[in-house]
């Protein structure tokens, strides 16, 4: 009964693929819309990518996003959000998390020691000074795919090629936009630029990312699916509770970039009236330039009209004779 389910539950995801092979592709927005390969940026070059076509971008709202966390080896979590494309038909998926640029293996191998230490209170101090790492840089990175394409499959493998269960789920009705989500993930990276196990890892970076757009965009209905937030092998690990600065760098950030966005418009706008200025007065000099041309030909007619001095006095003496 259950592969038969399974079977039917394929079917729409076949005519959904027929379908949108069908349609033309999605205007291509730099950063967020590419049909070949998946995006995977550094988050804050990922703002930056997005400016270059921030027209389009900015027309891009985030429908939902949802929590995951993997439930085997390191049990990391990350974010996933739904983005709608300008023309409504299309949309595209942004992962987003927390890696540290240290191997792998010896950040599993400390998360590993970090939970037994956490599990076992009565560890001594001199045994957790053993255990203690110094802090590496993080690696706060997003990848990026549209919807029903390889790209996406790709990172469907990456993400979720090991087992992995839905945290919880919000879904906007006031949607941020993609700029917005953008704006957020930089200066929560920026926030705490370095990876650390007992502050600000992965679960810390999620948890912070979400209940920032929690507090920012409070128009969402919200599914909670598990309590497993933030903890590896059901211990809990440390975080730092960072979004109430996280979310106040937000709103000094969109402040200063509306300002910016204030002043290159303002700075447009002087820049045309100047040339529209310059326009008209170029206009003004050739209607005067055509007016004192035609002014001099009318005089020069009539000149060429009026008779000559000699002509004029044998006119007049003609004229009284009679």
């Amino acid at each position: 009964m259950t592969s038969k389910n399974r079977s039917w539950s394929i079917i729409p995801q076949f005519f959904w693929k027929v379908i949108h092979s069908l349609m033309a592709p999605p205007t291509e927005i730099a950063g967020l819309f590419t049909s070949l390969h998946p995006i995977t940026l550094p988050v804050d070059i990922w703002s930056a990518t997005l400016n270059i076509n921030a027209a389009n971008a900015s027309r891009c709202f985030v429908k939902e996003v949802v929590h995951y966390k993997r439930t085997g080896g390191k049990e990391h979590e990350f974010l996933r959000f739904t983005v709608s494309h300008p023309e409504e038909s299309w949309k595209a998926f942004v992962f987003t998390d927390r890696t540290t640029k240290k191997h792998s293996g010896n950040g599993e191998s400390s998360l590993s020691n970090k939970v037994a230490m956490l599990s076992n209170p009565s560890s001594s101090s001199s045994s957790s000074s053993s255990h203690s790492s110094p802090l590496a840089p993080a690696c706060d990175t997003i990848y990026v795919a549209t919807d029903h394409s390889a790209a996406l499959e790709k990172l469907h493998g990456t993400f979720f090629n090991d087992r992995h269960e839905t945290i919880r789920t919000l879904t906007f009705d006031t949607r941020p936009s993609v700029m917005e989500l953008a704006t957020l993930l930089t200066v929560t990276s920026h926030h705490a630029p370095s990876y650390s196990l007992c502050q600000n890892q992965c679960y810390w970076f999620a948890d912070t990312v979400y209940e920032a757009l929690r507090q920012l965009f409070p128009h969402h209905r919200e599914r909670i699916d598990s309590g497993r937030s933030g903890t590896c092998h059901h211990v809990p690990i440390p975080k730092a509770d960072s979004f109430k600065d996280v979310c106040a760098a937000y709103d000094e950030e969109r402040a200063a970039i509306l300002a910016r966005a204030n002043k290159e418009r303002e700075q447009y706008d002087t820049h045309n009236a100047k040339k529209d200025e310059k326009k008209a007065a170029r206009k003004d000099e050739k209607q005067a330039a055509r007016k004192d041309e035609k002014q001099a030909a009318r005089k020069g007619e009539l000149r060429n009209e009026l008779p000559s001095k000699g002509n004029a006095l044998h006119w007049l003496h003609g004229s009284r004779s009679f």
